[in-house]
């Protein structure tokens, strides 16, 4: 149910207790003076300032945290260790539960041994490559050999200068060079395909290791950010799935004030406007902006949703705990006065205002009344009947009428 306030700001309003020559006076007159003494009732009077004053709404509101989320692991298994506690502050990427990674670990080394002996494969099908195309170098410098001594022998051949029989040996010779040759890339051809086939098998290890590697990563549960650790319904040794809660993680700074405004109050709202939060005791523990009012009316309740951003230092307050504001509508110059100073006769209010009496000594109360707008702390607004630098009663002012001498105590 809203409620109006008036809230002073700070320095604004100065009650300064008078403690003069008064309190000599009220010496004299209670220890015994001399007969036709001034008698006073005894009060504390303060002088009255300007004060800036609040024009205000109470409304209740809820903290909503912009970041909440519930974690729920990727893979299926037996809890092992539970890093924190319920209330534990964490930074982003912090470890909070870890899933027995034994079975997938054992995954991970059997993988990398693979992509070892895979990488042994190619290392060896590429030296025997290496040792192919060496032959073959050496096979083809034959090869030219034997071809420029056959062609040779062929013209002498044709001059008679030797035998038919001699240069069938060298052309025998030439083609068993050249035989060589082909055979000797038939080989590289085949090694290379199995170097080939040894490059795709480590692709191959290596993309089972990394995706294994990523799985095992998914055994730890880590906080997404940095955050407030909720409710761990869970326990070491538990089995979960994937669709086991394990615990939350809530950001509680900053915090959202959402508050709902009446309609009829609706027309004051702007963006940047002061949201006063208030503690048990109804004092200011913060202050929060409005950054969003929603564009339409709630059919329900007929009232607006507005927000607040609150910077929530030290983490004091919570999501989703119910909070007293105030929505800060206006601040103006005004006097206050304290509560205790105002006294109530026939729905009319009254304060006694401290006036110089008959001697220069004295000081007597009149009463005065005065019209009053609302009450703020332990304060109420005086919308008229009191001035700046007036002084009033703020004590004892069940004993006062209208015209009694007073002794002002320190």
């Amino acid at each position: 149910m809203k409620h109006r306030s008036l809230q002073v700001c700070a320095g604004a309003l100065v009650l300064s207790v008078l403690c003069g020559c008064s309190g000599e006076q009220q010496a004299k007159g209670e220890g015994g003076g001399p007969p036709g003494a001034a008698q006073g009732v005894p009060v504390k009077v303060a002088t009255v300032s300007d004060a800036t004053v609040s024009d205000t709404s109470g409304y209740v509101a809820t903290l909503i945290s912009r970041k909440s989320v519930t974690m729920q692991p990727r893979v299926a298994g037996q809890v092992s260790r539970i890093f924190v506690r319920y209330g534990d502050a964490v930074n982003a990427g912090a470890p909070l539960i870890e899933i027995d990674p034994s079975v997938q670990r054992a995954n991970v080394e059997s993988l990398a041994a693979a992509v070892r002996t895979s990488q042994a494969n190619l290392n060896s099908a590429s030296q025997t490559l290496r040792s192919y195309q060496a032959t073959l170098v050496s096979n083809q410098s034959n090869l030219r050999l034997q071809k420029s001594t056959y062609d040779r022998y062929v013209e002498l051949g044709k001059q008679g200068a030797v035998s038919q029989l001699t240069v069938d040996q060298y052309r025998q010779s030439f083609e068993a060079a050249q035989a060589t040759v082909d055979a000797t890339k038939a080989q590289i051809e085949a090694q290379q395909a199995q170097v080939n086939a040894a490059r795709g098998s480590i692709k191959q290890a290596q993309a089972n290791l990394q995706q294994q590697q990523a799985s095992l990563n998914f055994y730890q549960i880590q906080a997404p950010f940095a955050g407030v650790v909720g409710n761990i319904p869970v326990k070491v040794g538990d089995y979960v799935s994937t669709s086991t809660s394990l615990l939350s993680v809530t950001q509680n700074r900053p915090l959202e004030v959402t508050v709902s405004i009446p309609m009829e109050q609706a027309s004051r709202l702007q963006r940047g406007q002061t949201v006063e939060l208030l503690d048990n005791q109804g004092k200011v523990a913060g202050e929060s902006k409005v950054f969003f009012i929603a564009p339409n009316v709630d059919a329900s309740s007929q009232a607006v949703l507005v927000k607040a951003l609150y910077d929530n230092p030290n983490n004091r307050l919570k999501a989703d705990q119910l909070v007293q504001v105030r929505v800060v509508w206006q601040r103006q110059p005004g006097v206050l006065v304290p509560t205790a100073a105002i006294s109530r006769v026939a729905d009319q209010n009254f304060v006694f205002v401290a006036q110089p009496g008959q001697k220069a000594d004295m000081l007597v109360a009149r009463q005065r009344p005065v019209q009053l707008g609302d009450i703020q702390g332990n304060a109420y607004q005086v919308k008229s009947g009191l001035k700046p630098n007036e002084k009033i009663v703020v004590s004892g002012i069940l004993k006062l009428r209208d015209g009694v001498p007073i002794v002002a105590q320190p």
